[in-house]
């Protein structure tokens, strides 16, 4: 079974009518096709979004997000972050996170910013 970790960025562009891809991987997951993965540095940067502020849209977004397993940022994810971004290989802390994420569970990355990952070794994409 694939297991993929879906970027901050996609899940925007699904809410705002874009990404149909997320649709199909969300149809794919209840049919125990694959399984989609996201960490709390995705819930942060989704809620970081002022149109949350109405609770009715706050809601929907708390509800969409049970289409997700979360994986914690724990020890060995910290440790892999600080070198990703102690080499230079990522220059944003939430994007070291999630790519330490992904190494550490052996995850696929699904994100239309594949250049802010670009130089992380062993990285791998979902196309």
């Amino acid at each position: 079974m694939k297991k993929i970790f879906i970027d901050t960025d996609i899940i925007i562009s699904y809410t705002k009518g874009y990404a149909a891809v997320l649709k199909e991987l969300i149809k794919e997951q209840k049919d125990r096709q694959i399984e989609l993965f996201i960490n709390p540095v995705v819930i942060a940067e989704f809620f970081t979004d002022k149109s949350l502020k109405n609770e009715k849209r706050y809601r929907l977004a708390e509800e969409f997000f049970h289409n997700f397993s979360v994986l914690p940022i724990n020890k060995q994810v910290g440790i892999v972050a600080g070198e990703l971004l102690r080499n230079n290989t990522t220059v944003a802390i939430g994007d070291a996170l999630i790519a330490a994420t992904c190494l550490s569970d052996n995850l696929l990355l699904l994100t239309n910013n594949q250049k802010d990952f670009q130089k992380v070794r062993g990285l791998k994409f979902f196309n």
